[in-house]
């Protein structure tokens, strides 16, 4: 039987396509992007997914739970979690720990009845879902906290460390 985490982190979560354009085109290159080139692009992340990472603390860290719209279209970028931060590229870390973080801080925040899946009440699939959902949910609290930070200040990012303030904002 596969854990909770490794059945988890085969999933692709998705966003809300309102932030396709206005942020993931804007601020990450979807085939990772480094050094000069990342630069030259303008882009802020190397990777889609490293912006969805971000996203997903920042909505954690600010308690901005905002499930994406019912009805709104979804997208997602077509990368498994467990492959974010590949091991194989010698300019990347492997995020392994990171996806540890994420998964516990899932577990702490889902409304998740660990008991009732261990007595096989309720499935893996089904506890699996309701941690995507919640992972969704603080993600695009986190875009949109983003998005509004642009719509207010459009330059707002050009400073060098306007994403690690947002984040120790967040946490004081």
């Amino acid at each position: 039987m596969e854990s909770l985490f490794d059945k988890w982190k085969t999933k692709i979560p998705k966003y809300s396509i309102e932030f396709k354009d206005t942020l993931f085109k804007s601020l990450s290159e979807k085939y990772g992007a480094e050094g000069d080139k990342k630069v030259s692009l303008g882009k802020h992340f190397s990777t889609n997914y490293e912006l969805y990472t971000y996203a997903f603390f920042l909505g954690l860290y600010n308690n901005e739970y905002s499930p994406i719209p019912d009805g709104a279209k979804k997208v997602d970028f077509s990368h498994h979690i467990q492959y974010w931060g590949s091991k194989n590229s010698a300019l990347r870390k492997d995020f392994s720990n990171l996806q540890e973080y994420m998964f516990s801080a899932l577990v702490a925040k889902t409304d998740l009845d660990v008991l009732a899946l261990e007595k096989g009440e309720i499935s893996e699939d089904a506890a699996v879902k309701e941690l995507i959902h919640t992972m969704e949910s603080y993600t695009h609290g986190g875009l949109t906290l983003i998005k509004e930070r642009l719509e207010d200040n459009p330059s707002y990012f050009l400073n060098p460390t306007s994403f690690m303030d947002m984040i120790v904002k967040s946490t004081q």
